[in-house]
């Protein structure tokens, strides 16, 4: 079974409308990762309904269409889609109204609610092929995906796969030439080349890390289109603060703020659980952590508890505690225990919280140096100084 819009099967797209820049309708076939993140958008101004046409390779024999109908948080609420084989006209196949992120459509022969495709999750709408349209979607060359309703957004669509085989009307040539671009064996057949594999563990290229580029387990999408697992955004932040400078995306530096911060990807994690679940008895998959909470859990001794739901939008009192335990993170300065015990002003004779050390090594709390500054010189052995060599310790 493969999905025949995957980009190593040369599929076409067009759309009867224009596109938002950087959102074209080419991002959802495309085989580069940045442009197929982010979906496609239609120009601002356009309204429902709009068309898109995909064109296969070759006839195709569909179980099941996946559609991903959210971007960001635009979102549709109505599809209908359309089938056509050879040169016959368009017959609708399949249609619904829903609320939720995308919607999966089926052959009613082969799923049922109970037993539903590999890739449905809960947060998608399940719906079934129209019964008297058998013959466009066993046989069809192209879909037409029509979205005729949005929730006050303009339409969009995130993902769209068309899971299925060869039709029986190809050719042995035309089926050999399929599994030759999806890098698959003579002796393979096609129904065992599923989703995942059951002869060999195949970790699909969007379920991995664009950093570590291992499998994630909470994937996280930054500002900059990229995803990556929580681990290893965290690490990220702990280097970025051991020098002391605040979480910023791993791939252009920006600083996080409200509006630009990583969102966990939960669609994508769906994904990710559901893969792991059908290859829980593979040996790669036993370290592997398959729900949110457990793997919080396992990170939890790790990690800073801030007050707010999101971790990087964290206020300045939970910046400071970050900051406090960078500082004792391995690779921050570090001080040994003669440095750390308390220090008395040589002015004063006060044990204070923030304490100065001259080059001298005589210390003083921060209203004395601030008057000594004013000749540079130590009360103490009377020598000069410059204010750029005073250094600040401990308590």
């Amino acid at each position: 079974m493969f999905n025949f819009l995957d980009p190593k099967l040369l599929p076409k797209v067009d759309c009867s409308t224009n596109c938002t820049d950087n959102y074209e309708v080419s991002n959802l076939i495309s085989n580069q990762f940045d442009k197929k993140i982010r979906g496609f958008i239609a120009y601002p101004s356009v309204k429902p309904p709009i068309e898109l046409e995909f064109q296969f390779i070759c006839n195709v024999n569909m179980y099941f269409i996946v559609v991903n109908t959210s971007v960001g948080n635009l979102r549709c609420s109505g599809i209908e889609i359309f089938s056509k084989s050879n040169n016959t006209a368009y017959v609708s196949i399949a249609k619904a109204m829903y609320d939720k992120d995308g919607v999966v459509f089926c052959n009613s022969r082969r799923y049922t609610t109970d037993t539903p495709p590999p890739l449905y999750t809960p947060n998608y709408h399940l719906g079934f092929f129209k019964s008297n349209a058998f013959r466009s979607f066993l046989n069809a060359t192209s879909i037409k995906i029509v979205i005729f309703k949005t929730e006050k957004s303009v339409p969009c669509l995130g993902s769209v796969q068309v899971w299925g085989q060869t039709s029986k009307l190809c050719t042995p040539k035309t089926v050999e030439t399929v599994r030759k671009l999806m890098n698959l064996n003579k002796s393979q057949k096609e129904g065992n080349a599923s989703v995942t594999n059951s002869n060999e563990y195949v970790i699909p290229e969007d379920f991995k890390d664009d950093l570590t580029y291992e499998i994630m387990t909470i994937p996280y999408t930054l500002p900059s289109g990229k995803t990556v697992d929580q681990t290893t955004l965290e690490k990220h932040n702990q280097v970025e603060l051991s020098f002391g400078r605040k979480p910023c995306d791993p791939f252009t530096g920006i600083n996080f703020t409200d509006k630009l911060k990583p969102i966990l990807n939960v669609p994508l994690k769906s994904r990710i659980d559901m893969f792991l679940l059908q290859n829980s008895h593979r040996p790669e998959t036993f370290g592997l952590k398959r729900s949110l909470r457990s793997n919080l859990s396992a990170t939890n001794s790790k990690r800073i508890k801030p007050t707010e739901d999101d971790p990087y939008s964290a206020s300045s009192d939970q910046l400071d505690l970050l900051i406090t335990k960078a500082k004792n993170n391995p690779n921050f300065i570090s001080f040994t225990e003669e440095q750390t015990v308390d220090k008395v002003c040589c002015s004063c004779s006060k044990i204070v919280e923030n304490i100065y050390k001259l080059p001298c090594t005589h210390y003083y709390c921060r209203p004395c140096l601030l008057e000594i500054c004013k000749d540079c010189i130590c009360v103490k052995c009377k020598k000069h100084f410059v204010r750029s060599a005073v250094e600040k310790c401990k308590s």
